[in-house]
């Protein structure tokens, strides 16, 4: 297949005819020893490209010599960190890291692209996807696994017992009670008032998390967008349990304008926010009192200015609040994250603790959790079986550790 039509900077692109592997994973686990420093010559590593292909487009850059996928995430991510990173590919018969950028946001001339179109490849290969956007070259990939999920990256998550995923893909847990703020990004959309004058919206997910032994949960989320808040609840019987604007199941249309939809099951709302964003939507998921949020194909256009417990969009670091520190313990970062009054109420009700009481801990969380799996009538290699279903591994580790926490075998069915 023709990969690439352009002479690069700094690398000629032969014509690609393998599959392509695709591999997203954190930056924080690359190897020292498979993942060097780009040599000097590649710091800087081409321009990007407008492809009228397969009614795809996409902005790229490539260097040559890289030999592990950790090695080329490394490199993608640290010699353009704010320049709207997508994700990479990697070739590994001819060792070239492909770079792939938003729209316009490409080292060197980058450039605005055409119009894309949405359209699935022939059975059996890799699918353009959101628009167009994405690696759409691997003709020969037999299965999705090996193709590129744009909507997977990046993506701020956040389920179970209390599992994160930040924006650089990095998990973590935080086991305190408090209600904290997932992510806040100000001047999230345009809008007209009423009299026509164009103002911003901010949007804002708040998390209230429920200490239980050694362990917390997520049990309400709410997510505001200018004036509007929708609050969902988990409920042990499975009922649907939400807030509109502080109206317990008042009339659900819409967030400020955007869609919302709920699904027949009554466990998943979603936001979509195709009318401004194409292919971006935010997920709000239940299973029984567990509440998650996903925030699914987030751009720089969209989610560039967001902050919070998930990490800064641009960078990806786990900032605290004054953008500068980056915090690596994640009892402190919970803590630093915890909402505030100038934060905003978004939840119906007040539930302790509230700022100035900082967030409550459980006490040696790791000890009790050994002695609650050496108690366990479900064991881990059981939840293993009922979670092996899950494709990704953030999921499938989640699962586990909420399994053999809750002693609920059902709770594969929270993701």
């Amino acid at each position: 297949m023709m990969m690439m039509m352009m002479m690069m900077k700094v690398v000629n692109l032969l014509p690609l005819v393998l599959v392509l592997v695709v591999v997203v994973v954190a930056a924080a686990a690359a190897d020292a020893a498979t993942a060097p420093e780009a040599p000097a010559d590649m710091t800087f590593f081409g321009e990007g490209a407008c492809r009228a292909e397969l009614d795809g487009y996409h902005d790229w850059a490539a260097a040559k010599d890289i030999y592990t996928v950790q090695a080329c995430d490394l490199l993608c991510r640290t010699n353009d960190p704010n320049k709207g990173l997508r994700g990479f590919v990697l070739d590994a018969e001819f060792d070239h890291c492909i770079c792939y950028f938003e729209d316009g946001l490409s080292p060197g001339e980058g450039g605005t692209c055409p119009p894309a179109y949405t359209r699935d490849l022939t059975p059996g290969n890799c699918k353009v996807t959101n628009n167009g956007k994405g690696p759409v070259d691997s003709y020969e990939s037999h299965s999705e696994a090996y193709c590129y999920a744009y909507n997977a990256f990046p993506g701020s998550e956040s389920n179970g017992d209390p599992h994160f995923r930040t924006w650089k893909n990095e998990h973590f847990e935080f086991h305190g009670q408090c209600d904290v703020v997932m992510t806040s990004v100000k001047n999230f959309v345009a809008s007209a008032n009423s009299n026509h004058e164009t103002i911003t919206l901010d949007l804002d997910i708040h998390l209230r998390t429920k200490m239980v032994r050694y362990w917390s949960y997520i049990e309400k989320a709410a997510i505001r967008i200018g004036n509007d808040i929708l609050e969902v609840e988990g409920m042990p019987d499975f009922s649907l349990s939400y807030w509109i604007n502080f109206e317990h199941k008042g009339e659900l249309t819409n967030l400020a304008g955007f869609p919302v939809s709920i699904n027949e099951n009554n466990d998943k709302y979603t936001i979509h926010l195709d009318a401004i964003f194409p292919g971006q939507r935010i997920e709000i998921k239940t299973y029984k009192e567990f509440v998650g949020v996903k925030i699914i194909g987030a751009t720089q256009a969209s989610f560039g200015n967001a902050v919070g417990i998930t990490g800064d969009y641009k960078t990806g670091h786990t900032y605290a609040r004054d953008q500068s520190t980056i915090l690596h313990d994640f009892n402190q970062l919970g803590q630093e994250w915890q909402v505030l009054p100038s934060d905003g109420r978004l939840f119906h009700a007040m539930a302790a603790p509230q700022f100035p009481e900082h967030c409550y801990l459980p006490e040696d969380p790791q000890g009790q959790r050994q002695r609650r799996l050496d108690e366990s009538s479900i064991t881990e290699d059981q939840a293993e079986v009922a979670c092996s279903g899950l494709s990704d591994d953030f999921d499938r580790k989640g699962c586990v550790y909420d399994i053999v926490a809750t002693q609920d075998l059902g709770m594969v069915g929270a993701y």
